[in-house]
């Protein structure tokens, strides 16, 4: 995933609610993590490899890492804006 600025939505009177947005971007963050774990539990072992060549089990473990990492990157950008709308509730409710 390319880093770039990450554009967080503004809160306002004519928007969604900061409630409503804090509500669902923890409620997609908790489905990436479990995504993750659910990724961390398949079966992974090199048997299920070595018949494709010596360099299968190499590059599956790389694809796997990626994988984990793409979700690692997913649940952080949610965490980001999670964090950005509660923050405006905590600002507006002392």
């Amino acid at each position: 995933m390319n880093k770039t600025t990450t554009i967080l939505p503004t809160i306002h009177l004519n928007g969604s609610s900061a409630k409503s947005l804090t509500d669902d971007y923890s409620r997609a963050r908790r489905a990436v993590q479990e995504a993750s774990i659910a990724l961390m539990s398949v079966d992974f072992n090199a048997r299920d490899y070595y018949v494709q060549g010596p360099s299968a089990w190499t590059e599956a473990v790389k694809q796997r890492h990626d994988l984990y990492q793409h979700l690692s990157d997913v649940f952080d950008a949610l965490h980001e804006h999670e964090l950005h709308c509660s923050q405006f509730i905590k600002e507006i409710r002392p």
